[in-house]
């Protein structure tokens, strides 16, 4: 039981770096947005993908380690749980699984609350881009328009020209 508690905490610090290193992306990530840079910021959605995909591995060995440590104790793993099973197993290393686990959940917060803000900041974003570009078409039509404010009207400055096709 001892080498598999080892396992998890193994897997578990595993998943703290990765999880420090997709914070520092989801901070790029947050920059390139403000700075509309989307070059940058398609380097940045590849990094992540990379990283989630890692992190998802690393999730599959958690429970799978866990099935294994729910079957050594002869309990359903449905059940078992990193909290009950600190209190339910009695090991030196507890202290460290515990200190892990409190990580992993303040980091999977500061994930969740750091999505909102970039959510939120590409709402923004696009908002404020849709505004610059129907102020931009208002302003064509205007400068277009063979009505002025007062309602005169001047003669058009389109022109129209022919094109010859014919060789």
């Amino acid at each position: 039981m001892s080498f598999l508690l080892k396992h998890l905490l193994n897997t578990m610090e595993k998943k703290i770096a990765l999880y420090e290193k997709f914070i520092s992306l989801l901070h790029q990530e947050w920059n390139c947005i403000a700075e509309y840079s989307i070059e940058a910021l398609e380097s940045i959605i590849q990094k992540k993908d990379d990283l989630i995909n890692q992190l998802q591995r690393l999730e599959s060995e958690r429970t799978r380690i866990m099935k294994k440590i729910a079957q050594g104790l002869k309990m359903s793993h449905g059940n078992l749980t990193m909290k009950n099973l600190l209190k339910i197993q009695k090991n030196p290393i507890n202290p460290r699984l515990a200190k892990s686990r409190k990580n992993l959940l303040e980091q999977i917060q500061a994930v969740g609350n750091l999505n909102g803000s970039i959510r939120d900041l590409m709402d923004k974003s696009s908002s404020s881009f849709r505004k610059s570009l129907v102020h931009l078409h208002s302003v064509g039509e205007t400068a277009s328009s063979p009505y002025h404010a007062n309602g005169k009207i001047q003669k058009s400055k389109k022109y129209s020209r022919m094109l010859s096709v014919d060789a």
